[in-house]
């Protein structure tokens, strides 16, 4: 039986992963998760589960407009993976001009509420963000409902400001009149979640894991659709104000798997940092050589389920960005 923690275990997996991390489809996607978050100077942003800062820097360019050079535009970056943020940490140190525009923190991101800021110890402080992100993690989470409702009091409250009635006015054309309120919306939330059909093996090597009673570095099985992500914002608080669908984010595009190639697909998979995590949770003196024969059959058995009756899995190379904000 597992011996390791939902936590533990993505922690496990990015310890490893950290040195590498970089060298993989991450950075390209960075941009262009960056560019629907759409920063601006003078903001608040913080990163949440921000790894290696490919997010975090390119966040943090956008304050560093000379003509803006007394904002005070912040980005903070929260992780939980020491390994990860040492990454950060020296990309830090190599873009100096960027110094007072970065801060990073250690810290578990579902439990924001025990965080100290390095200001004298201080919390997080609430509703003080314009904007919050997630890239490449959400589906780490083992509850998502309490995930997305805990990180509802960092954003920037909506602001309704009633307007002043001015007699001489006329009303007719007029948006003066008693009754028209200006707004001014709260933070967004920006978060990423694989496409349902997105890196099927890892999909599918979480259900053998569940099966073998071992713990699986990410917890997919509630993503059935782009609608999924949408209905936890929803009953949680959030408006959800667009999706968008960003192709390709490999560079592979959409593929098949045939049943023909499952034992090649399983053993790539038993290579990865996910796989040897997934042994290292099932505790003391588990061979990985045991992990990979009981898993294999059941593999096989899980591939079945999802192939159509070419004996075809789909696989997605498509990641769902969501835009939300705080609802009214």
């Amino acid at each position: 039986m597992a011996s390791m923690s939902q936590v533990a275990a993505s922690q496990h997996m990015y310890a490893t992963r950290a040195g590498k991390y970089d060298d993989s489809w991450h950075p390209q996607y960075a941009k262009r998760f960056v560019r629907i978050v759409n920063p601006h100077p003078g903001q608040r942003i913080l990163d949440l589960c921000c790894g290696t800062g490919l997010e975090l820097f390119l966040l943090a360019e956008a304050f560093n407009d000379d003509s803006k050079a007394n904002d005070d535009g912040v980005v903070v970056g929260v992780d939980a993976t020491a390994e990860m943020l040492a990454v950060a940490a020296e990309r830090q140190r190599a873009r100096p001009e960027l110094a007072d525009r970065v801060k990073l923190l250690r810290h578990d991101v579902t439990h924001l509420e025990t965080l100290r800021t390095t200001d004298a110890l201080a919390p997080l402080e609430k509703h003080s963000f314009d904007t919050i992100v997630c890239s490449n993690a959400f589906v780490l989470f083992d509850d998502p409902d309490a995930v997305v409702a805990s990180w509802r009091r960092y954003l920037k409250r909506p602001v309704y400001t009633a307007a002043t009635h001015n007699p001489n006015d006329s009303h007719e054309g007029h948006e003066s009149h008693r009754g028209i309120h200006h707004h001014e919306p709260g933070g967004k939330l920006v978060v990423d979640i694989p496409h349902e059909a997105a890196q099927r093996g890892g999909l599918i090597m979480e259900r053998v894991a569940r099966r073998m009673g071992l713990v699986f570095p990410s917890n997919r099985s509630w993503v059935t659709s782009v609608n999924s992500f949408r209905d936890v914002l929803e009953r949680n608080g959030y408006h959800v104000d667009r999706v968008i669908e960003l192709d390709h984010i490999s560079g592979q595009g959409a593929t098949y798997c045939t049943a023909y190639h499952v034992d090649e697909l399983y053993d790539s998979l038993t290579k990865s940092s996910a796989f040897a995590t997934m042994v290292a949770g099932a505790g003391p003196g588990v061979e990985m050589a045991t992990v990979e024969r009981r898993g294999r059959s059941i593999f096989h058995e899980e591939f079945l389920k999802d192939a159509g009756k070419d004996g075809r899995v789909f696989m997605s190379d498509t990641m769902y960005v969501y835009v939300a904000r705080l609802a009214s």
